[in-house]
């Protein structure tokens, strides 16, 4: 099915078209040029001018045990998923050599005979020695004998493959794909076998050419290798009027061509790109190019540096130091809860910057979010995102530590299996919460919840996602019911004024476990293990047996008169025990456990116990 043809998808494809014009007129850009597109070669057949095969030259680098392809321009290749369709000097040994290892001898047959067609058709009348090579080469060239000739014994196997092959002549430069003349007669081929239907564009709104296929989407994790497609039809259900394929939602040529290509490129490009855990591939750019502060400014804040190859500027470049210690600054003062004047920091604020992600669907690509915003509203919620998700941090945390949203959906899987694909919608809830400052999504909040109860654990990440679900619910019912503006105020750590009965009753377990740590210093398992699921959701089924527990670790502790008082003063402001608490709830008795822990191992001169 089409995504142009859904509530305003089009803009998306417009963007990305927007984005090819961008990157092909930065000279330091190497995305591919109309009519050419970035393919996996192996070997090059090297030619004399009478189009003999004189050589096999493997290209690329051997990497133990596999060859590793050289990646360059060639002539745009076709889509193709079944059938004979030739490629312009670049294909496989069927087309170019009229057999293969498919044993499938006629149709190799007949796929060199469309290749030589191709060739000569192209490169028939062009005044060019290595073009004349191509020529002789497929008029001389004899299926039957490719097994026997010498230059082939050696690499046989390896070139009847089916990979990539591309021509040069024998003592030349480069490749003869690269060839000026050669060039210009392959752009001239394509004006004249270009699409019979015209229209006007949804994306340039110009009367062009209209595609009938798009080229194929590579480089989204999970997708089949040979890409995907991001803009199809194929069931007649998805048509209308009469109009079939891509003709049902009109896109140009040129705009096909343009946003396929810049897409592909920015998955091929580390400093464009991320992967989210791991079903979700983000593309991300700007208006102002990927070596821009804006850029690696928020890609290091939406996704942490390990994640984005380095934060590589596309000149190769790390990214500067006054863009890194901006970074600090401004995590510093996010942490620190300072405010933050955008205008100051000499940035433009009113660039555009663009999120995209994709997801592989059988031999398709879902959308599981797209989002388009000025650079500095988007910088402001992600700050805020950030703000929110300000917690406590242990001693041994990196200073300057982002929590990622990777980071956070590793936490809904198990330990032993962080590989496991997290729901879709819980990936793009996460991101549209973190992108438009919306609550995050239920299921993010109850997950978390789940893996802490089957877990036994609260880190400093899951306590950070419940305590940022529950500060933005509060926030957005005070902001919808004025009435309700008064709620529990959630801090960065321990809030030893609160009287929030959850709060309290995850304090109180903390205490009562470091009683019982202290007591028995050699335990292998304390109450946590065995308790803590039934005291977060039915206390009062659980904490009178743990009270009276507790007064027998008390009278061993060496600090046992503190951890009295300790307890003693949460539990004046507790008005008993309620059977049973809400996921809310469930929520504040986790964040009192954690801030209570946590504040255990304060210094001396932070120590609140």
């Amino acid at each position: 099915m089409s995504l142009v043809s859904k509530g305003g998808n089009s803009r998306m494809i417009e963007a990305l078209y927007n984005c090819y014009e961008l990157l092909a007129s930065d000279p330091k850009c190497d995305i591919p040029s109309m009519g050419h597109s970035v393919a996996k070669v192996y070997f090059a057949f090297n030619l004399s001018e009478k189009g003999d095969l004189m050589d096999v030259i493997p290209l690329g680098e051997q990497k133990g045990k596999r060859m590793v392809p050289m990646e360059m321009q060639v002539p745009e290749q076709e889509k193709r998923a079944s059938g004979i369709r030739p490629n312009f000097l670049c294909d496989g040994s069927s087309y170019f050599l009229g057999t293969d290892n498919k044993n499938n001898p006629a149709r190799a047959r007949q796929a060199f005979e469309a290749s030589r067609e191709l060739h000569l058709s192209i490169l028939g009348e062009v005044d060019d020695s290595g073009a004349r090579a191509v020529c002789m080469f497929f008029k001389n060239w004899s299926p039957e004998n490719a097994h026997e000739h010498p230059v082939l014994k050696e690499v046989l196997d390896e070139v009847l493959d089916g990979r990539n092959i591309v021509f040069r002549l024998h003592g030349e430069p480069g490749y003869i794909h690269e060839r000026p003349k050669v060039r210009a007669a392959w752009l001239k081929y394509k004006q004249r076998t270009r699409s019979e239907v015209v229209g006007q564009c949804l994306v340039t709104g110009k009367i062009a050419p209209i595609a009938r296929l798009h080229s194929n989407i590579k480089g989204v994790r999970g997708a089949q290798s040979s890409g995907a497609s991001l803009v199809s039809f194929n069931l007649s259900a998805f048509e209308s009027y009469g109009k079939k394929q891509s003709f049902n939602a009109p896109v140009s040529e040129d705009a096909a061509f343009g946003y396929t290509t810049a897409l592909n490129y920015m998955l091929a490009n580390r400093q464009y790109n991320v992967q989210l855990e791991p079903g979700t591939t983000v593309v991300f750019w700007s208006e102002r190019g990927a070596d821009s502060p804006e850029h690696n400014l928020l890609a290091q804040l939406l996704f942490a540096a390990d994640e984005v190859g380095d934060l590589t500027a596309a000149d190769g470049k790390q990214v500067d130091l006054q863009t890194t210690k901006l970074i600090q600054d401004i995590l510093l003062k996010v942490r620190a809860g300072s405010p933050l004047d955008l205008e100051t920091l000499n940035l433009d604020l009113d660039s555009r910057f663009y999120v995209l992600g994709l997801s592989p669907n059988s031999s398709r690509l879902s959308v599981r979010f797209w989002h388009v915003d000025t650079f500095g509203t988007l910088l402001r919620r992600v700050l805020q995102h950030h703000e929110d998700m300000e917690i406590h941090r242990p001693r041994n945390l990196p200073e300057f530590f982002v929590l990622s949203a990777n980071r956070i959906l590793r936490e809904t899987a198990p330990p032993s299996d962080r590989e496991r694909t997290p729901p879709p919608v819980l990936t793009g809830g996460l991101m549209r919460a973190i992108l438009q400052g919306t609550p995050y999504p239920q299921s993010l909040y109850s997950a978390l919840l789940s893996r802490i109860r089957a877990d036994r654990k609260v880190n400093f990440v899951r306590a950070a996602v419940i305590k940022a679900c529950l500060l933005r619910r509060q926030r957005f019912i005070s902001s919808h019911d004025k009435s309700q503006k008064e709620g529990v105020y959630i801090t960065v750590g321990l809030n030893s004024e609160s009287t929030d009965t959850a709060y309290l009753l995850g304090r109180l377990f903390a205490v009562l476990e470091k009683a019982q740590q202290e007591a028995n210093p050699n335990l292998n398992a304390t109450i946590r293990d065995r308790f803590f699921g039934s005291a977060s959701a039915t206390p009062r089924a659980v904490f009178p047996q743990l009270l009276r527990l507790a007064q027998h670790h008390i009278e061993k502790a060496e600090y046992g008169a503190l951890l009295d008082r300790r307890i003693e003063e949460i539990m004046v402001k507790l008005d008993g025990f309620p059977s049973h608490l809400s996921l809310s709830e469930q929520g504040m008795f986790m964040l009192g456990y954690y801030h209570q822990r946590e504040a255990f191992y304060k210094t001396n001169e932070e120590r609140e116990v």
